[in-house]
């Protein structure tokens, strides 16, 4: 079809593109976000630096984490990320390798249209080979008890070591692992598989990062109101409010006429004997600790602390409801003559303030049973500390994974070894081009191990033959599988399963999720693009923008003013 009849047929401002060129584009535009995170696979792999608009910087080599921030205009690189960030909310991890695999799919079916090989046949073969990789992933990966703390350790120990954390894995005996371990065992119902990790709080202070610590209850980033308070109480008895404590501001204008200095006595009197009203409830109920989530006024502090009460104003919302968790207690909403019982208290052995780095901060622990809990981070930067946090959410990710379906497989790109020398085994058995394919989709899988062992130093073609012969020539005995694999950390190829390890689970979403990516972009061969009516744009000054009829000359009020007098960030 001509470019005048596609005018006609879909109207002014769209444009076509059709054809293999199309399907090209499609694949380079993915093969290349594949080729940026490439190099931070594996515990050799260097770390990435991002920095936006803003001039904030993010130091990471978490794939999804850098992706997420990418501004990327090609749609098929958008896919891309998009099957990135699938992997990370799925399993919490391996959101390099799926962007890796998909790369190395999507090179292997750019080496086969240029054999002549259809795209359709190409998909078929991919999704042979995926229904194959799963079946030997099933065969191979080995069934453990979910309750397992020392696999539980070895799995959050590989999944820290790529990462920042590998220091003080290295030099603490995996008490960084081991404290993961201890907060997801505390928030699991292990009788039903069920795990919420939202019940984990995680808080980042600077400082040493051999520091990290597990509270069994909740650390607040607040201080005791007053000096006249405790600053320890032992066998605490808690009790969470959200009602204030001081006086009300009414939410719309309203006045107060008064004819007397009697009646401005009298108005203060009731309102003070409003919240002596609520504190002798407080008192009344036998607890030690109260926790507010709105204000407590000075008045209210000194009855509380009288009577020696502590109390913390201000709390957020979500520690209020980590506190109900770990301590037991009920939120209570209205103090006005009720009487408040046993069962709206929560319990914990201790509550005390200490200091943290440069801040005071308060801790609930020693919960008899907490169903929520807290990890305490310290690094000594914030971008230290946000890259510590990315490692224990993928830790405990892993974990929970392995909790869901307790079956693991060895690391270093052994289970891809693996797999890729059994399909090219029962590749002969497969008539026509698809035997090509699937062929072809075996040397993708290898692409994750030799991406492992090039970011450490090693010889590429060494590694693979080594690989492929290993794995060959280790046949099964009693059921108990060879792992063959790159150990990054010596340099050679080994077997590894005493070394790293990994849930199926996460393998089996890598290995789908990179397939149906795959077969996604060969698929198109057809773009329809209408003209854009948001025009991002950029002015002499730097500011940056979109809106309609940015693609024609214009100006804005900011442009006639002088550079001191314009926004810092101006956005539409």
């Amino acid at each position: 079809m001509s470019i005048k009849h596609t005018e006609q047929l879909f109207g002014e401002g769209v444009k076509r593109s059709q054809g293999g060129q199309t399907r090209r584009y499609n694949l380079l535009a993915a093969k290349l976000i594949a080729e940026l995170i490439k190099n931070s696979l594996g515990p050799c792999g260097m770390e990435k630096m991002f920095i936006d608009v803003l001039g904030e910087v993010t130091v990471t080599k978490d794939g999804a984490t850098l992706l997420r921030k990418l501004d990327v205009e090609h749609p098929a690189a958008k896919v891309l990320i998009e099957a990135s960030n699938a992997v990370d909310n799925e399993v919490g991890d391996g959101t390099t390798s799926v962007v890796v695999l998909a790369g190395a799919l999507l090179e292997k079916a750019e080496q086969l249209l240029d054999m002549g090989i259809s795209p359709s046949i190409i998909a078929d073969g991919y999704l042979k080979g995926l229904e194959i990789s799963l079946e030997i992933l099933q065969v191979i990966a080995q069934i453990s008890n979910n309750s397992d703390k020392e696999i539980m350790e070895r799995l959050a120990t590989t999944a820290l070591r790529p990462k920042m954390m590998s220091y003080a894995i290295s030099k603490q005996n995996n008490v960084p692992a081991k404290i993961v371990v201890d907060a997801v065992c505390s928030v699991t119902d292990f009788a039903n598989n069920q795990v919420n990790i939202d019940d984990i709080k995680i808080e980042e202070k600077p400082g040493n990062m051999s520091d990290i610590q597990l509270v069994k209850g909740v650390l607040i980033d607040k201080t005791i109101d007053n000096s006249a308070m405790p600053r320890r109480i032992d066998n605490a008895k808690i009790l969470l409010i959200n009602e204030d404590l001081e006086a009300n501001r009414t939410k719309m204008d309203a006045e107060i006429r008064i004819s007397s200095p009697r009646q401005i006595q009298g108005y203060f009197d009731k309102q003070s004997l409003m919240i002596r009203s609520k504190v002798q409830n407080i008192i009344n109920s036998g607890t030690n600790v109260v926790i507010s989530q709105k204000g407590i006024n000075l008045l209210a502090q000194s009855y509380l602390a009288k009577a020696g009460i502590i109390s913390i104003r201000r709390v957020k919302e979500n520690d209020l409801l980590w506190l109900e968790k770990a301590t037991g207690a009920r939120i209570v909403r209205d103090l006005d003559n009720n009487i408040i019982f046993d069962e709206y208290l929560g319990y914990a052995g201790n509550v005390y303030e200490k200091f943290v780095g440069d801040d005071k901060m308060v801790f609930v622990e020693d919960c008899k049973n907490p169903k929520s809990v807290t990890i305490l981070l310290r690094a000594n930067s914030k971008r230290l500390l946000d890259e510590c946090h990315r490692s224990t959410l993928d830790a405990i990710g892993v974990i929970k994974d392995y909790i869901i379906k307790p079956s693991i497989v060895a690391g270093g790109g052994s289970p891809e070894a693996i797999i890729a020398s059994r399909i090219r085994r029962q590749a002969k058995s497969i008539s026509g081009r698809e035997q090509i394919v699937i062929q072809k989709f075996a040397e993708a899988l290898e692409e994750i191990p030799l991406t492992i062992a090039t970011n450490a130093g090693m010889n590429v073609i060494d590694t693979l033959v080594q690989l492929r012969s290993k794995c060959a020539l280790a046949v099964p005995s009693n059921g108990k599988v060879s792992w063959y694999g790159v150990n990054a950390i010596e340099r050679k190829v080994e077997e590894m399963f005493s070394s790293a390890i990994e849930p199926s689970l996460v393998k089996e979403q890598i290995i789908k999720t990179a397939v149906e990516v795959t077969n996604l972009l060969i698929s198109v061969d057809d773009v329809l693009m209408a003209k854009q009516t948001m025009n991002i744009h950029t002015h002499a000054d730097g500011t940056e923008h979109s809106h309609a009829g940015g693609d024609k000359k214009h100006d804005h009020y900011f442009d006639k003013l002088g550079k001191k007098q314009r926004p810092m960030h101006h956005y539409y």
